[in-house]
């Protein structure tokens, strides 16, 4: 199946009937939305069909030696990735310590980063940001001691930001994601990525919102002051993450990963069914795909009010469902999870050997049919908001599977350098458009190359007659009105 216009409009207006409700008093109450969601359990398991915003603390964990473990003396080998995964697999075991007590909830894990909210105490922002410095000084104590206990890097490096987000929840079981989408988890996203110091550092917001005296100047630059951070760490514990540390750093019972080469499609793949012992892996592109200026989008509609949000809420899920479904439906790939308002993706092409090539173009194509498949949803939804889509894509060998403890909570993981420069190519696009990563760069077909190096996205129908694609619908009617063909000869009478 491919691509098409008149199935994808049909697609986008069943989204429509599944956006999230918005409840007008819970929107714009931070403390009712807590009590609402506390009712049905922590904030990582929000209901799939309400969305709220959500008030407080943002933290970002960055694990720096990440790049390092995906491969061995410049290779990405079985053997990297099984050392890669079973580095992820323990800190994801220590930051799930997170959701079994009331200091945060853990939100989500994407490849070396970690996401935790800190929404207590309601409506004081100084100690959220208090709460959530003592809970990063933990975790990386407990990084640091499982490190030494397992033979692991440990350094960190914490963003931390406050505010107020949008929260809504996507998909069911073990695909599900949760969201906050706004500055808050935006801007500590980024600090977190910033550099490769490692520490734990404040956004300017949460700077002016800590109490007085948590930040000085040092060397020309804003820095935590010690007596904060320690300060902040003996008021709150973490009693549950240290029984979970005590735990892994006795624990010599390392997962072993085994992986095989998956059954084509891609989106046959069925998370639940994976585990370290039935992991998979191939050659894939993977693409990540994010909407360029929602963050300002969601903040405007935010301060916008009720009515702004549910505009926002409707935007936001319509594009991300749709998205996903021209990701599997169209190009029989597998979503591995939404991340903000970027969704990450694989698709493989050839069932017995990788097809590096095959697999890029393949990528390239559903790139452009996810930008159509953006306009209509505009248009469907009567958005006139100013958001772009920019994608980026790269190949390699990668490992997929779930980590962590299972069950609901178990972390679904696609992980390699592929996935590292694919997401860091999408980020270096200015506004929107597609980039493809050095690998993929290199050995792309020539079209897809000269046209796809780096530069807008076009229609799925321009992209396909452009790569004399058979999804084309030029080609198509080619093929079956050979009259059509420019060296067709005609048909002479008697």
């Amino acid at each position: 199946m491919s691509w098409n216009a008149d199935r994808a409009k049909a697609r986008i207006r069943e989204h429509m009937k599944t956006v999230p409700a918005v409840d007008g008093n819970v929107a714009l109450d931070s403390a009712k939305a807590l009590a609402t969601v506390r009712k049905s359990g922590l904030i990582s398991r929000l209901p799939v069909r309400q969305a709220f915003l959500v008030e407080g603390a943002h933290l970002y964990g960055q694990l720096l030696d990440f790049d390092d473990l995906v491969a061995e003396s410049g290779t990405e080998t079985e053997a990297s990735h099984r050392k890669l995964l079973r580095f992820l697999s323990m800190h994801y075991r220590v930051w799930d310590a997170i959701v079994d007590g009331d200091d945060g909830d853990r939100v989500d894990y994407h490849g070396a980063r970690l996401h935790a909210v800190v929404t207590s105490p309601v409506g004081d922002p100084a100690a959220q940001i208090a709460r959530a410095v003592a809970l990063a000084r933990k975790l990386a104590e407990a990084a640091d001691k499982l490190g030494k206990a397992h033979g692991f890097p440990s350094r960190i490096r914490f963003g931390i930001d406050q505010g107020r987000c949008l929260a809504m929840t996507t998909g069911r079981s073990h695909e599900k994601d949760t969201l906050f989408l706004g500055r808050p988890a935006n801007h500590a996203a980024k600090l977190a990525a910033a550099d490769q110091e490692e520490g734990i550092f404040l956004t300017e917001t949460a700077q002016r919102r800590a109490k007085p005296g948590a930040v000085r100047k040092s060397a020309g630059r804003t820095v935590l002051d010690e007596s904060y951070v320690a300060e902040a760490t003996r008021n709150f514990t973490f009693d549950s993450l240290d029984r979970r540390v005590a735990e892994i750093a006795l624990d010599v019972a390392e997962p072993a990963f085994h992986f095989k080469r998956p059954t084509l499609p891609l989106s046959g793949v069925k998370f639940a069914d994976l585990t370290p012992a039935k992991s998979v892996r191939m050659g894939m592109a993977t693409i990540f795909a994010d909407i360029d200026g929602f963050t300002r989008f969601v903040d405007a509609a935010i301060e916008g009010g009720a009515d702004e949000i549910r505009k926002a809420v409707v935007t936001v899920h319509v594009i991300r469902e749709e998205l996903n479904s021209v990701l599997k439906e169209d190009f029989d790939g597998k979503r591995i999870r939404f991340i903000g308002d970027c969704i990450h993706g694989c698709v493989a092409e050839s069932e017995r050997a990788d097809d590096g090539p095959k697999s890029v173009r393949q990528a390239v194509i559903c790139a452009n049919a996810m930008r159509s498949s953006f306009d209509l949803c505009l248009e469907v939804v009567g958005s006139n908001a100013k958001i772009d889509l920019a994608v980026g894509i790269e190949y390699g060998p990668t490992p997929m599977t779930r980590l962590g403890y299972r069950g609901d909570d178990s972390v679904r993981c696609a992980a390699s350098r592929a996935t590292i420069d694919a997401e860091r190519t999408q980020q270096a696009i200015e506004g929107g458009g597609i980039r493809l990563g050095p690998v993929a760069l290199r050995i792309a077909e020539p079209m897809v190359r000269k046209v796809f190096a780096s530069g807008p996205l076009m229609s799925f129908d321009a992209a396909t007659d452009l790569l004399a694609a058979p999804q084309s619908p030029t080609v198509q009617i080619v093929r079956s009105e050979p009259t059509a063909r420019s060296h067709a000869t005609p048909s002479k009478r008697g």
